[in-house]
Order: structure tokens, then sequence, then C-alpha cells
């Protein structure tokens, strides 16, 4: 802003003249201020209560489900032995249960250490012979072999096991290692044997070398090299020549894809495959959007007389892939909507043709058009050659779709063969890995020699009953992991885990039942869940409803209008919120929006359903009841209250003070549970419409909130032009003040100058 001094020569107040002067345009421009803040404020309030009743709609959504009322409690006899929690899938009443076992863990407990041991202790002070070894630990997930050394401390072995997936732990206090499986169940238990003599010795020191059914499995599946598939032994250049074929077998199917028969190769040609499945499927799309397409613009509606000539065919079918504003654009839109209606097909069926005619644009203007130009000339030709011809096509195509598919999942049962190969003999890649310089032969030797110690290794085994007590300390114990097992109703059920779900009924089994003991499960409907959702229902309505007219009927604020900076300067900070809240709480008065959307939710809340008995139920039949405008407080003569509800001081003694709803839940919650299904879903099928988009509003919103940023934005290009009148007036009027300042220095120096003669 320019600097100006005036009023030097006049003496006059140059600035406050020329704001007097300017003072129309100033106040025409505060006048638009003033609305759009007013504006502002209103979309503000829109939004807040906007969000309000999207919540509510979004509830109804859910009411209007039967999933919304199947609310489920269910108890059983004896807690100690199982605890049980329903669903609202469980079906009601009484069932009869037994847990025959309870899901056990897999774990050892490691024999005492010798005297001194600590975390940091090697593996020979505890016990291994000097050197390397290997210690496997079988899961659920594979074998992991664990390459050990006799200076390795027990802490990093612990580490090891870890990573190997199990659980492990020392404990210092007890002197003890605790290793045990990541979950419950038979299949998820651990197997930890040595592989050779120092992984043995190994074990032996560390208190963990045990029997058990896992161990045992782990041994089985190397006896299992050592027999054909009758349980024939092998002789040992059998067994090398089994041991070779399989490592070279899994090489094959790890190599690269230049490798024929690797995964990587198969996963290759696959893939081509899908280029190719996804091609014929596009194609078909495309096939079936041109057909559609053409035989609705020619559709004469069964009267045998085409409603388009050819012409006109063509002229749509060049429009329709184009949206309403390309349309626009190009001039095409009144012509586009004259040529609609004389085909006269209804908004759908025309959606429907638009969105075929855009398949076929899209397709026709690929980025591979040397190939699709090919096809659409085919399809093209086969439907002039009428409907054998395109059927014939068509079935063409779906042979390729079919024959392509067949090839993809052959290729995906190929590849799952070599993985589930790969994973099945993961023990002989584990025990020995390749590796640089590491022959097959190699590989094959090392096989056989840990093969050969896993013969002895599983015979090597102490009776713990022959040992002294203080020998028996230093031996492991083992808890084998098992699955629990019940029996509901007369049917037994297996799980891993101790939790077992069946029919909606979760089952935690905490242990055995006695021979014949039978515990009972009862499941009902939750009655106090039912009826706290629709209360739930009842309050935010009542809230929303109650906000709503205390908006409408809110004091008229006329005669207060939006505060201009100078008009805050000559106010306090409090008289400034005050003037402003009472604007803003009148914003929405009298709002014939508002008033349309109670008006929909007044009434339907005050709508009768007829059920599937044949009767018509409303609110009040359910003891759910308004009081009036006469007896209720201002602006809640719509809230709802339920008869004989103790929390509501309004209702609390109808009905004798007995609850209404929770008895109509108590004796027939189906017939309760139609009526809200049917009431909710009316509601939300009315606020639905209601929110649709329009040129007005947006979707999900229930007032003009696209007309009203229209105006806000209106109003910032009104007021710009204004202040710049206004600038443009100031400019003018402190430019004939300064000529004014001008000329009258030139007079008063000519006076003085004058004086000064006639002086002398």
């Amino acid at each position: 802003m320019a600097i100006r001094v005036s009023g030097l020569v006049s003496g006059l107040d140059t600035d406050s003249i020329v704001q007097e002067l300017v003072s129309a345009y100033s106040t025409k421009k505060d006048k638009y201020v003033k609305a759009q803040t007013k504006l502002d404020w209103k979309m503000d309030a829109w939004k807040e209560l906007n969000k309000k009743v999207n919540s509510l709609y979004k509830r109804l959504g859910n009411m209007k489900l039967s999933s919304y009322y199947n609310k489920k409690t269910t108890t059983i006899s004896d807690s100690t032995k199982a605890t049980v929690s329903a669903s609202n899938s469980a079906l009601n009443g009484t069932q009869t249960l037994t847990i025959n076992k309870v899901a056990t863990t897999g774990y050892i407990t490691g024999g005492v250490l010798k005297d001194g041991a600590t975390a940091n202790s090697t593996l020979e002070e505890l016990g291994m012979a000097n050197g390397n070894g290997t210690i496997a630990v079988t899961t659920k997930k594979g074998t992991s072999n664990i390459e050990i050394s006799s200076d390795m401390t027990l802490k990093k072995f612990i580490n090891k096991l870890k990573d190997a997936g199990v659980s492990a732990n020392y404990d210092a206090a007890n002197n003890r290692i605790f290793v045990s499986a990541k979950e419950s169940g038979a299949d998820n238990d651990f197997a930890l044997t040595a592989t050779d003599a120092n992984g043995l010795s190994a074990l032996k020191g560390m208190g963990l070398y045990v029997r058990s059914a896992a161990n045992d499995k782990a041994y089985a599946a190397w006896d299992a090299y050592t027999k054909d598939a009758s349980g024939n032994p092998l002789s040992d250049s059998e067994i090398r020549a089994n041991f070779t074929n399989i490592l070279d077998n899994i090489a094959t199917y790890q190599g690269d894809a230049s490798t024929v028969g690797s995964m990587a190769y198969v996963e290759a040609a696959s893939a081509s495959e899908k280029t190719k499945l996804t091609n014929y499927q596009t194609d078909r799309n495309y096939a079936l959007a041109y057909a559609a397409m053409k035989n609705a613009l020619k559709d004469d509606g069964g009267s045998g007389t085409s409603k388009l000539n050819q012409t006109e065919q063509n002229k749509l079918e060049s429009m329709l892939w184009k949206t309403d504003e390309q349309l626009k654009e190009d001039g095409e839109d009144a012509e586009f909507e004259q040529l609609k209606t004389k085909l006269g097909i209804s908004d759908d069926d025309m959606a429907k043709l638009r969105a075929n005619a855009r398949t076929v644009a899209d397709y026709e203007n690929l980025a591979n058009p040397a190939y699709n130009q090919t096809v659409a000339s085919e399809v093209k030709d086969a439907y002039q050659n009428g409907a054998t011809a395109m059927e014939a096509w068509l079935n063409t195509n779906t042979q390729n779709i079919t024959d392509t598919s067949k090839h993809i999942e052959d290729n995906n049962k190929t590849i799952a063969s070599m993985q589930s190969y790969i994973r099945d003999n993961a023990l002989l890649t584990g025990a020995a890995p390749a590796g640089d310089g590491i022959t097959t032969a190699d590989r094959v030797n090392t096989l056989m020699d840990k093969l050969a110690f896993v013969q002895q290794a599983k015979d090597d085994y102490v009776d713990p009953s022959t040992l002294t007590d203080e020998e028996r300390k230093k031996l492991a114990t083992r808890v084998d992991g098992t699955n629990a097992e019940i029996t509901l109703n007369g049917a037994t059920y297996v799980s891993a885990s101790n939790d077992i779900t069946v029919n909606g009924i979760t089952i935690t089994a905490l242990q055995e039942t006695a021979p014949g003991e039978k515990l009972t499960i009862t499941t009902q409907a939750n009655v106090q869940g039912i009826y706290d959702s629709i209360k739930d229902f009842l309050k935010e309505y009542n809230a929303l409803i109650k906000e709503m007219d205390q908006l409408y009927n809110a004091d008229s604020a006329k005669g207060y209008e939006p505060l201009t900076d100078e008009e805050k300067e000559a106010m306090s900070d409090k008289e400034i919120d005050k003037w402003e809240e009472k604007i803003k709480g009148s914003i929405l008065r009298r709002d014939d929006t508002l008033s349309s959307v109670m008006s929909l939710m007044t009434s339907t809340m005050a709508k009768g359903f007829t059920l599937s008995d044949g009767k018509k139920y409303s609110l009040s039949s359910f003891g759910i009841k308004t009081q009036g405008y006469f007896a209720a407080a201002d602006n809640e003569g719509k809230l709802y209250h339920i008869d004989g509800d103790s929390e509501d001081e309004i209702s609390a003694g109808n009905n004798g003070g007995n609850n209404s709803l929770l008895k109509a839940i108590q004796e027939d919650p189906d017939k309760v549970q139609e009526f809200f299904q049917k009431l909710s879903d009316d509601l939300y099928t009315r606020l639905d419409k209601k929110m649709q988009s329009t040129t007005m509003n947006s979707r999900f919103s229930i007032y003009h909130d696209k007309k009203m940023k229209n105006d806000y934005d209106d109003y910032t290009k009104t007021i710009k032009k204004w202040e710049e009148k206004v600038s443009a007036m100031e400019d003018k009027y402190y430019k004939q003040f300064a000529a004014m300042e001008k000329a009258l220095s030139s007079l008063q120096s000519s006076t003085s100058a004058l004086s000064g003669l006639l002086g002398s």
C-alpha cells in the first residue's frame, strides 16, 4: 500500500474525507463479507450435523441385518472343566459335553547341569566331546540342523534353538535348560536329536538327551530311507542310489529358469500361459460387449421396426463411450439426448449400453493394436454373419480359455509337487547341505554316515529305573505334545488347541472329565444384549432429533450480523464471542432442508409395519412412545421413551414399572427383531435416497454442500471485485486531493512572493 502524506497545506483530514467518500462502496463490500462469513458458519453447522446423521445411518445399516439381534449367552455346568462362549450363529438349546483329553505342548525339562555351570559355559565344559557336531531340530515346518562346536557357549546354543523354531531358556536358579514347542498339539510337537557322535555327547552333557514319541518319529524318518515301498530292507548301494537320485532331483527343481524341469522353468511357462489367458478373457469381454451394444442400438422393442436408422445407430455408437462432460465439450450433448430419447430404453439399460460401449472403445484402443485389430475384425465379421457365426466364435474362444486354464492348473500342480518333494526330503538337504566344491557323492557319503549313526543312537538309551536318584537328576524329562479331544452331543472333535469351535460355540478345555461325567452347555438369546442394542439406537436417535429441533426452533438473531474488523475493535473479546454465538446458534433456524430431514425421520419412526403374523405393529406396540408436545419439555416432544425403563425418569413409572420392551423381547424376540429390522430398513432406505448425489449435494450429504461451496466461491469473487472498486475510488480521490494540495501550495507561494514585494 502506498504511503500518503496529505492535508499539509489545506489542513484537511484527507484520510477521513476519502473514507467517507468511498464508504458506500466499503459498505457494499462489507455486506458480502458478512454474508460469506454467515454462510461459512452455516456450512460448519451442517457438517457437524451431517456427521451425526451419517452415524445413525450406519447404525441403521447394521440394524436391518439379522446379525444385529443374534446375540447369544451361553453357560456351562462346571467352569473348572471348560469355559464356553457363543457367537451369533450358535443355536439355542442344551448340549452335553465330555472332555476326553486336554491338549498339551511338547516340553523338555533338562536334567540338572554340572555344578558351576553358567550361560557362558562352553559345551565342552558341560560334557561335549572336543570338536564339531550337529543337532537336528524337527518341527512342523521341517528339520533345521544346528552346527555346534565344543567352544560354543550355552547362551549361543540356546539362541540357535530359538532360531530353529522352538522356545528355549536356561534357568540359572535351577541350573536346567527348558525347551518347548511353540504351540500345543501332536502335530506341533518337536524332536531334538543328534546326527553324529559329538552332537549326542552335547545333548547328554546338557541334560537334553531323552526318549520321546517325537524323537522316535524323527528317527523313523531316517529309517524310511533304508526300506523300499513294501518295507523290505535296502542294501547300502540301493540307499546310496536313492540318496543320489533325491539330491539330483532337488538340485534340478531348485535350478534357475534356464534349467529344464526346474520350478523356475515351469513358472516362466505358466506366466506365458497366464498372459494368453488374460488376452482370451479380454477378447471375450469385448465380443460380448460389442454384440450387446449392437443389439441394443437396433432394438425394436418387439415391434418389428427399428427405432433408429443405420445412420442414427452409427452416430449414437460414436458418442456412447463418452462421458457427459465430454459430450458437452464436443457440443454433442443435445444430439445425444435426442437419439437416446428416440431409442427409448430405460436409464438402467442406457447405463449398461454406455458401459458396453466403453468396453468396446477401450479394447479398440489398446497398446497392441495389430493383435487386437485382428480380433476386433473377427468379432465384427462374426456378428455381421449372424447369431450362429457369433456363437461359433465364442465357442472357440471358450475352448481357448479352458485349454489355457488347464495348462496353468497343470503347471501349478507340477510346482506344488516339486515343493512337496523338497519339503519331504528336507531332512537330507539339511543334514548334507550343498556348497562350493561339494559334490553329490560327498553329500551322499555324509548322509550314509549320519544314517549309520542314527541307527545306533536310537537304541542308545538308558532306562531311568536302572539309575540312582542322583543319576536320574541329570536326565531330561519329556512331555509329548498331544491333541485335545472332546465329545459334544455324541460326536468327537479333535484339535491341536484347547480352543475348539463347533457350530458357533467355542469350548476351551481345561481338564478331563471323570469317566461317565457329562457337562451341560446351555445357549439362549441374550435378552439384555438385544434390549441394550435397541435402546442405544433410541438414545442416538433422540439425541439427534433433539439437536435438530433445537437448531430449527432457535431464538431469532434478527439484527445481528457478523462483525467487521473495525466493529470488533470497539468491543471486548467476551462481547465478540457472545455476539457471534448468538448468530451461530440461530444459523439453521427455520431451515427448510433441516425441516425436511426431521419430517422424514419422525414420519418413518411413527409408521406401522405388518409382520409375518399378519398383524400391524408400531413402536408403541412395544411400549416405546413420545410424550407429545404439550407434556414434553421444549424440543423434546419427538423423543421416544420406553415404558418402565428404570433409567428414564419420564417413563420409569409407566406400565406399573415393568419394562415393556424387555418383556416383549423375553416373550417373543423374533417378533421384536422382525419389527426393528423393517423399521430400520425403511428409515435407512429413505435416508439413503435423501443422501444420493445430485447437482446440489454430494453422496451421503443431507444438505446442499455443493451449492453452498459454489455460493461461497461466488462471494469470494464478488468481494474481490468490490475491494478493487474501493481501492480504485480511493486512488481517484487521493489524486484529486493531491492536485488540490499542489494548487494551494502554488497559490500560497505566489501570495508569499507578492506580500514580500509589497512589504519591501
